[in-house]
Order: structure tokens, then C-alpha cells, then sequence
């Protein structure tokens, strides 16, 4: 079921190309932290980069609609107790829906939901990897999303966003909530 949405939304992306919409490429970093997990701090750093359409209803209002590969989890470092350290790596396919504002010719923000498609899932603590079947990872994430992007001229853009799971990303307790905070550089066809 699950490869059947990501095959969904990856036709209504490359559809959307091919109606005349906007659309683009980008990259980008992210520093993410798992909620649940008993430790603070946006300290795993990820990547994601991914295509985007973009269908204005008028001059100021879109849709904005992403597929992209994406990393998060958590990691928690202790120089003096190594065997205390602790790392969460997930990766998804995720597929992004925003609905956005464009503010003026150089802004726009806007916020929606994602929907993320689990394809890998590591945990490590001081007594090293734990094995996959006790993590408990859902196949799924969904997120709320706050955007805001800024466009350096006709091509490219800059655009931060934070998002939050609104479901836990696990089966077992205690439960646990993606949050991250994402940058990523674009580039509009």
C-alpha cells in the first residue's frame, strides 16, 4: 500500500511539470532531534534533496508539492561516558503538500503536511547496534510543515522550514515525534 501512495504522488509531481507548471530541483541540510527519545537538542545532522511543482490559484496563493529523499533522527555525543552515546538515523521518501502565500516578489511562506515512506532505520546506544527488529519504526511519517522561502532572482531560492510528526514514529513506548528544522538551496526551470 505504501509504494502505491509514493507512485501516486510521484505522478502527480511529474504531471504537474508537464501541465506548464513551476517547478525545480533542490538540496539541502537538516538538524533534526526525536522527541520521546529522552535527550534535547537539534544535534543529527541530515540531508534531503528532492524535485518540486508549484500551481499559483492566482498571483498570490499555490500549491506547493515536493518528492524528495530526506534524513532525520537523533544523536546525543558524551566525550567522557561513551557508552552512553546514542544515535536514531531514519531516512524517508517523502512527499510534502504546502499551501503557500507569496508575499512579494522575494517571499513567500506558507504551511501543509508530508507524507513520508520509511526506507531505512538504525538506533545505536553505548552497546552498539541494536538490532532492526526490536526498533519498532512505523513504515510511515506524517509531518506538519512551516515554510518560508526566499527568491534570490528568477532561478534561485533559499527555503528554511520546520516540521514536527504528527503521529509517533514508533510502536513502542516510549513514543517518539520526528522535529526538525531544514535549509535547503533551489533552482526554478
Amino acid at each position: 500500500m505504501k509504494y502505491y501512495l509514493v507512485i501516486l504522488f510521484t505522478s502527480i509531481t511529474f504531471l504537474t511539470f508537464s501541465q506548464g507548471f513551476k517547478g525545480g530541483v533542490f538540496a539541502g541540510f537538516v538538524a533534526s532531534q526525536v522527541d520521546g527519545d529522552e535527550y534535547g537538542g537539534y544535534n543529527k545532522a541530515g540531508f534531503q534533496a528532492g524535485a518540486y511543482s508549484k500551481f499559483y490559484f492566482n498571483k498570490r496563493f499555490f500549491l506547493l508539492n515536493e518528492l524528495k529523499y530526506i534524513q532525520k533522527g537523533s544523536s546525543q555525543t558524551f566525550k567522557e561516558f561513551p557508552e552512553e552515546n546514542f544515535k536514531i538515523k531514519v531516512s524517508y521518501i517523502e512527499v510534502p503538500f504546502i499551501l503557500g502565500f507569496q508575499l512579494n516578489e522575494k517571499f513567500s511562506f506558507g504551511s501543509g503536511f508530508s507524507y513520508g515512506v520509511l526506507i531505512g532505520a538504525e538506533q545505536q546506544d553505548g552497546g552498539g547496534v541494536i538490532p532492526k527488529d526490536r526498533l519498532g519504526y512505523k513504515n510511515y511519517d506524517l509531518n506538519i510543515l512551516l515554510h518560508m522561502k526566499y527568491q534570490f532572482n528568477e532561478h534561485f531560492w533559499f527555503n528554511p522550514k520546520i516540521g514536527y510528526s504528527i503521529l509517533p514514529i514508533n510502536d513502542v513506548s516510549p513514543r517518539q515525534f520526528n522535529n526538525l528544522i531544514s535549509a535547503s538551496f533551489g533552482y526554478e526551470f
